[in-house]
């Protein structure tokens, strides 16, 4: 049966090469001494460098730099910029639940891979050993790597005040990126999204998680960089590191109304400002069963809050996660959005189930605009006005055959694995 596949594999590749060669050849121009003068003395030499030409050379011709946005749908939102401006100044922040997204810059990735996230090299492990260009995966990867349709911005005036971003250094850029296996937005264009809304909405309060960190280029003398890039940004908005957390109006009275947290030691210890993400218990059901999630989430709502709880912030994670054979099977369908729009629906009966349980000090989801998050907050009653969404923020482009073509191999990697 191993045989079978591989054979089977090997003749769409050949078929979709064949495909590919022939659009390169109608779409090129071709230079008939060049092609002549080249005769036998220029026979595959090379083969792998040749063929790893040829795979590069197509992936660029017909994928772009970077995945497709996911559409969105922004008739249930509306604009809670100042949400948090109706609270009773006396309200500690921990007796709070922050709405927040998971993978929270994940709206925006390019389709270069992170080399050193673990499920990159899962995806070359499941290659047959074939060095397959980043571009000619990412359109499948895209998929499953994109959590959220609405930009950092938009997010903020949806009412989103806690921001789960994956971080790592790319050294061919020497930028720090968020990335969702795909490396995105530099970190600097992240955050000034968020500088400049606390500017304009000075009585909100944000709070930040860094996590990752994974390259080995990343020194303790470039994350120095990454440390003065969050001192830079929010300046004396950030709020001192402590084993306690404040009450809401003393934060908006002092203007320190950003936290950042970075989990990663060169970082945090380089100013007091900067926060160990260790306040921060990160729960998750790791499943993409809809029923085991639901239960998971139950048994941390019982947690939180005890004698024994130790963090000062507990978060409740709504969200379902791809195993290899939800992968397997979703070859040209199937992504994160449709788990999602699995998922957040049945947010607002397990709110109701637990009426007068505190649901964390943060709830995250994947594609919030999908979710009754800010139902079941209760925040939608405080909303400013119509939500406004960034022109040019929905791109929904058409798939070309010789794409579709790819990806069908691309996923047949996948399933014969």
């Amino acid at each position: 049966m191993y045989l079978q596949s591989r054979i089977a594999l090997a003749a769409l590749l050949v078929l979709s090469a064949g495909v590919l060669v022939a659009a390169a050849t109608i779409s090129t121009p071709t230079n008939n001494e060049s092609r002549h003068s080249s005769g036998s003395t220029r026979r595959l030499q090379e083969g792998e460098e040749e063929n790893s030409s040829f795979l590069d050379s197509v992936s660029d011709f017909f994928f772009d730099e970077h995945c497709d946005r996911t559409e969105k749908d922004i008739s249930n939102l509306s604009d809670l910029s100042d949400w948090m401006s109706t609270l009773d100044p006396a309200t500690n922040l921990g007796d709070i639940t922050l709405p927040g997204t998971h993978h929270s810059a994940a709206y925006v990735l390019s389709t270069k891979f992170n080399p050193n996230d673990a499920e990159y090299q899962a995806i070359q492990d499941a290659s047959f050993g074939v060095d397959l260009p980043d571009k000619l995966i990412a359109p499948w990867v895209c998929r499953f790597a994109l959590t959220q349709s609405l930009s950092i911005a938009e997010q903020l005036q949806a009412g989103v005040r806690y921001f789960d971003l994956r971080v790592d250094y790319d050294p061919e850029t020497s930028t720090f990126r968020a990335f969702h296996l795909l490396f995105g937005l530099r970190i600097e264009d992240i955050l000034v999204q968020m500088k400049e809304f606390i500017s304009d909405h000075p009585t909100e309060i944000i709070v930040v998680e860094m996590t990752e960190l994974l390259s080995p280029s990343a020194t303790a003398g470039v994350k120095q960089n990454l440390a003065q890039t969050i001192l830079d940004t929010f300046g004396s908005a950030l709020l001192p590191a402590s084993d306690s957390l404040p009450t809401v109006g003393d934060m908006q009275s002092a203007g320190t109304t950003v936290i950042v947290t970075v989990k990663d030691d060169d970082v945090n210890s380089f100013s007091e400002l900067i926060w160990s993400s260790n306040g921060i218990r990160n729960t998750f059901a790791n499943s993409v069963d809809l029923q085991t999630m639901i239960d998971y989430n139950q048994e941390r709502l019982g947690e939180f809050g005890t004698a024994s709880d130790r963090f000062l912030f507990n978060k409740l994670s709504w969200i379902l996660t791809p195993d290899s054979d939800y992968i397997k099977k979703s070859i040209l369908g199937g992504s994160l959005f449709d788990l999602a729009k699995e998922a957040n629906p049945a947010l607002k009966d397990f709110a109701a189930r637990t009426a007068g349980t505190q649901l964390g000090d943060i709830l995250i989801v994947d594609y919030v605009e999908t979710s009754p998050l800010f139902d079941v907050l209760e925040l939608s009653s405080k909303s400013d006005g119509v939500f406004v969404a960034e022109s040019g923020a929905c791109v929904d482009k058409a798939t070309s055959l010789f794409a579709i073509l790819t990806l069908s191999v691309v996923g047949a990697f996948f399933q014969l694995s």
